[in-house]
Formats: C-alpha cells, sequence, structure tokens
C-alpha cells in the first residue's frame, strides 16, 4: 500500500482508533499485535504473498536472537549462530535480488546458458533484512537485551518504515514499544506528526511527480535531446529522487509519530553539501550508519593508514550500489561515489580551504552525473544521456518534456485562448527552467522539515498554509506514482 493513496486514507484511522482504544481499556499486547497485524495488511496489500516472506524472516530472526542471548552456550556455538544469522540474511536477500543478475552474468561472461528464474523482487526486503541483520549482531555482541516476539516483530514490520526505511536500530525503537506513556493519545505528537506528513505528502506529489514527468519524457527521447534538454533531463532526476525520498521520509516520520513512535532523521537537505563526506552525512544517513557500523569499521576504518582506508571506503561504497539495485549501473554509482570520498580523504586538508561556493559547485556537478547511472536502464544508456550534453547542439526542450509539465494545468489552458501555438511552447520551455531552478532552489536555501517542525513559534497563517498543502496535493492523488526507494 502506498502512503500516497485512497486507500492508505482509509486504513490509517481505522487502525489508529483500533491501536489507542484498545490501549485506553489496558489491553497492550491485543493492541500491539493488531499494529503488526495492519503493518502486514498494508506490506501484503498488493500482493499476500510477501507477509509469508516477512513472517518467515521475522521468525528465524527472532529465534537466532534467542539462541544468542541464552546463558551457557559456547562461545563457538554462538559464533555458529551468528554465521547463521548472517547467511540466512544475506542469502534470501541474495535469492530474491541478486539470483537473476549473477545467472545472466554467468551467461554472459562463460557463454552458458543457464536460464533465469524471473523471481519478483519483495518490497522493502533491502530494508527489513540489514534491520534484522544489525539485530542479530548486536544480540551476538550483547548490545541488546533479550525482547519477547510481539516487541520484535512490532520492530521489524512497523508500517511507517517497512517498505523504505529508515534502517532502524533496536535501541531506538524496542524501549518506545514497551513505554506505556506511548500507549496513550499525545496530542502534541499528533500536531508534528501531521505537520511532518504533510509536507512529505506535497513533496511527493506536487514536486517530486512533476519533475518525474520531465525526466522520463527526456529519457524516452535520448537521441533527439539537445544539451540544454539532456542537462535538464538530468537535473529533473536529481529533483525527482531528492523530493521523492525526502517526502517518504518525512511521511514516515510524521506517521510513526501519530502513534507516539519516534523515527531517527534520515534525510537533512543533502544538496546543501559543499563535499561529499558531508553529502553521505544527510543523505540515507541510516543506510550510511548501518554501513560504517557493520562493514567498515570491522574492515578496520581509518585505523590501518590511508591506503586501507581508501579501499575500505570503495568496499563500502560498492556495496552501497549493489545495495540499491542489482545491475552494473548501480555498482558503478556506489564506485563513482567511492572513488570522490577517496580522493577527498586523500586531499582533505587542501580541499576544505577552497570557497564553499566552489565546493559546492563542484560536488552538486559530481552528484548529477552519478544519478545518471543511478537511474539508467541499461548500461549504456548513461553513455548517451551524457553525450547529449556535449554533442546534442543547439536547441530548446522536447515537446514531451514542456508537455510533461505544462498539459492540463489550468494556467496553460487559460493562456491557450490568448497567444499563437508557437509563443506558448516558448512559455512552456521557460516554464520548465524555471521550475528546475526553483527546485534547486528549495533545496538548497529553504529550511529543512525538521528544523520546521521543530521551530517553537508556528502561527496560525503556518497552518492555513498547512492545510492548504495537503488539499492541493490530495485532488491530485489519481496521478501518484511509486516511491523510487520502494524498488529497493
Amino acid at each position: 500500500m502506498l502512503f500516497n493513496s485512497y486507500a492508505f486514507f482509509g486504513f490509517l484511522p481505522v487502525i489508529w482508533i483500533i491501536y489507542f482504544l484498545m490501549n485506553r481499556f489496558r489491553r497492550y499486547r491485543m493492541a500491539q499485535f493488531a499494529l503488526i497485524m495492519a503493518s502486514f495488511f498494508f506490506y501484503g496489500y498488493a500482493d499476500y504473498r510477501l507477509c509469508f516472506l516477512l513472517a518467515f524472516s521475522i521468525f528465524v530472526n527472532f529465534l537466532l536472537h534467542l539462541l544468542l542471548m541464552r546463558d551457557g552456550f559456547p562461545q563457538a556455538f554462538r559464533r555458529v549462530c551468528l554465521s547463521v544469522g548472517i547467511l540466512a540474511n544475506l542469502g534470501l536477500l541474495f535469492y530474491f535480488k541478486y539470483l537473476d543478475f549473477t545467472i545472466a552474468n554467468l551467461n554472459r561472461f562463460l557463454g552458458a546458458d543457464f536460464a533465469l528464474k524471473n523471481i519478483a523482487l519483495p518490497l522493502g526486503i533491502s530494508f527489513y533484512t540489514f534491520q534484522q541483520l544489525s539485530f542479530v549482531i548486536d544480540s551476538y555482541q550483547r548490545e541488546t537485551e533479550k525482547v519477547g516476539f510481539l516487541d520484535y516483530a512490532l520492530f521489524v514490520s512497523f508500517f511507517p518504515q517497512l517498505v523504505a526505511g529508515p534502517i532502524v536500530l533496536y535501541k531506538e525503537m524496542i524501549p518506545q514499544f514497551k513505554n506505556r506513556e506511548n500507549r496513550k493519545v499525545n496530542y502534541e505528537n499528533m500536531v508534528s506528526g501531521l505537520e511532518y506528513f504533510i509536507i512529505g505528502f506535497a513533496k511527493k506529489i506536487l514536486i517530486a511527480d512533476s519533475f518525474a514527468g520531465i525526466c522520463d519524457a527526456g529519457y524516452e527521447n535520448l537521441q533527439q535531446l539537445s544539451s540544454l534538454g539532456a542537462v535538464v533531463t538530468i537535473l529533473a532526476f536529481t529533483l525527482q529522487i531528492y523530493f521523492d525520498f525526502s517526502g517518504y521520509c518525512d511521511m514516515a516520520l510524521g506517521l510513526g509519530r501519530f502513534f507516539n513512535i519516534i523515527i531517527p532523521v534520515n534525510f537533512d537537505s543533502p544538496y546543501k553539501a559543499a563535499t561529499i563526506s558531508e553529502f553521505w552525512r544527510r543523505w540515507h544517513m541510516t543506510l550510511s550508519r548501518f554501513l560504517t557500523t557493520y562493514l567498515y569499521i570491522p574492515l578496520g576504518g581509518n585505523r590501518r593508514g590511508m591506503l586501507r582506508t581508501c579501499i575500505n571506503v570503495m568496499i563500502v561504497f560498492t556495496v552501497s550500489g549493489l545495495w540499491h539495485g542489482a545491475a552494473w549501473t548501480y555498482v558503478l554509482w556506489g564506485m563513482m561515489h567511492g572513488i570522490v570520498m577517496a580522493v577527498y580523504r586523500l586531499g582533505r586538508r587542501t580541499i576544505d580551504r577552497l570557497p564553499r561556493c566552489l565546493l559546492w559547485c563542484a560536488t552538486f556537478a559530481f552528484v548529477n552525473i552519478a544519478w545518471v547511472f543511478f537511474r539508467a536502464e541499461y548500461f549504456r544508456q548513461p553513455w548517451l544521456l551524457l553525450g547529449r550534453v556535449i554533442a546534442g547542439g543547439k536547441g530548446g526542450l522536447q515537446e514531451d518534456m514542456a508537455a510533461a509539465f505544462c498539459d492540463n494545468t489550468v494556467w496553460k489552458v487559460t493562456m491557450e485562448r490568448f497567444v499563437s501555438a508557437s509563443l506558448m511552447e516558448g512559455i512552456c520551455q521557460a516554464a520548465v527552467l524555471l521550475w528546475c531552478l526553483a527546485g534547486v532552489f528549495l533545496c538548497v536555501k529553504l529550511p529543512s522539515s525538521h528544523e520546521l517542525v521543530t521551530r517553537k513559534f508556528r502561527g496560525t497563517g503556518w497552518y492555513v498554509w498547512l492545510g492548504i498543502l495537503f488539499s492541493w496535493s490530495f485532488t491530485c492523488l489519481s496521478q501518484v506514482s511509486k516511491f523510487i526507494y520502494f524498488n529497493f
């Protein structure tokens, strides 16, 4: 089920009422069970079979947790349990996400003819697998307490963060589930949750999806793009993924607060970053934390000299790229970030002395180029698009790109009555360019959602504006699209 769907707006109030009504009558475990069942319903809304996989993963990891937390077992047995946990989680992820990718590459490089399995990728499997993997490792290291099954099942399945993160830790969530104060309706949390949700909802519906139309139109006509059209296509995806992921993160924060659960911030205005290091401290913060804690530091981190540090950085970013998708374009995207991060590590003292404006321009340009590989549908596509930037020549935007943004809008329907078709086309192209510039301005100059919601003083005008945003976004629900990070 999508947050940006009519079905979700029927689902949310029903489970909210059931959950707090049961808690009101002190049926705490029943309330928790109801929230777990609702989360499974949310997850399996489009395909009920997904619930079986999620339940299997939860049962296996909870059993491993019990074995790892039990006193009296020898260390060798605990190491075996840890190995089983790592292999089981990564094996499940490999089967569903990387098996066909592996078979295809074996066929390509060895000249074999193995049949592809055509396995459908379960929603959010990368997120809940990493979340449970961290829990098993923490259990082995005795950094968790022994938890009950319902607490653990809710920790994994809690619907606001189930399918697209953030990748939360035991210590951030389970103590909140156990806190009895969180079982009472908290109107302050409701208000801030509503603020987060509306801001994220508007980001997705009104901004991200508008850039998605421009971007998709550009990718459908790569060979005909002018240099300007290619640049706008690249920038449109840069802004689409920003507002898409930012919008999801905001909605997840808001929905968590509806149930008095504070979900960790996962997105902090990354396009304000002046360096690639700062970018990764702001983008998908919980994934960066997971890879740092459970991969980079065990590899040795930065404790074994600069050469080993750069190798570790490359490994981490290559894994990050592969985590995002089973394609060489994702691997290349990760490696590009790893190379730039390693270069930054090597020349940090010199680089940090450069003017921040210059650093920001270089970082933003690199991020745009790297997103081309992230967005690519096949390996030649990013090179074709980047080639059009250089060799596309003069000319404006493709007609489809302007139409994707302007068609069926009130202002265009009105102006068409008074201006010629050629002038209208020029106005639409100018509108696309101005919208792209406005998108960059919104990313770079405005406060983050977290800064807005946590401000101490918010007047009546703020809530009127939120009401307008929600009403406007809700009327556009028929045009919704999936969140990009649902694919991972």
